[in-house]
């Protein structure tokens, strides 16, 4: 598979779970590596990098091409956070041109076990070439569509009247540690 194909064949995977691309956004923050497409949402950053063939056979190429993403996401997240206030979950994909021997199916359990800054995962192509393998194991492809019919008729929240007096006694005493005394000393227990 070409670098062109699974890219673009993974943007369409995140454009249906509702992923817009992030050029514009990664514009003042650093620029995009080659072989790499960003795409977010309102609670995702998404990194996909197609693999160069070199890298699909060597398990340290692997691992290298992950630290590289590793630390573009990295960059990518602290700027978001620290510069534009936004906090977002991070999602690695690194896509294979082709299955990895079985040598190479370890640095990829190594990688996908790796949660520091962010999610990471490994797809290549299935065997008759109509795929992706492992794409069922990205969470944020894999979340149901919100039930849109529900949302108006969503029913609304309340305390129930001991809670309420719970939190009207906490405001009273002004902490909880003097509410939970209040508790052990049976005061909530007259206010029946």
């Amino acid at each position: 598979m070409t670098e062109a194909n699974s890219n673009t064949e993974l943007k369409e995977y995140f454009v249906q779970a509702g992923f817009v691309d992030s050029t514009e956004l990664m514009a003042d923050i650093c620029d995009i590596p080659d072989r790499v497409f960003v795409m977010h949402n309102s609670y995702a950053l998404v990194v996909g990098y197609a693999a160069l063939p070199e890298e699909n056979e060597a398990d340290s190429s692997l691992m290298e091409a992950k630290e590289r993403m590793h630390a573009f996401i990295r960059k990518a997240l602290l700027v978001l956070e620290n510069q534009k206030g936004l906090i977002v979950d991070g999602y690695l994909l690194i896509a294979l041109h082709q299955a990895p021997r079985a040598e190479v199916k370890e640095v990829v359990r190594d990688i996908e076990l790796d949660t520091k800054v962010c999610r990471k995962h490994v797809v290549w192509p299935v065997e008759n070439g109509n795929g992706l393998e492992r794409l069922q194991f990205v969470t944020i492809l894999s979340l149901p569509d919100p039930l849109r019919g529900n949302s108006a008729n969503a029913t609304s929240f309340e305390l129930s009247v001991e809670a309420k007096k719970l939190l009207a006694k906490y405001d009273e005493l002004g902490s909880l540690e003097r509410l939970l005394d209040a508790i052990k000393n049976g005061e909530l227990a007259d206010a029946n």
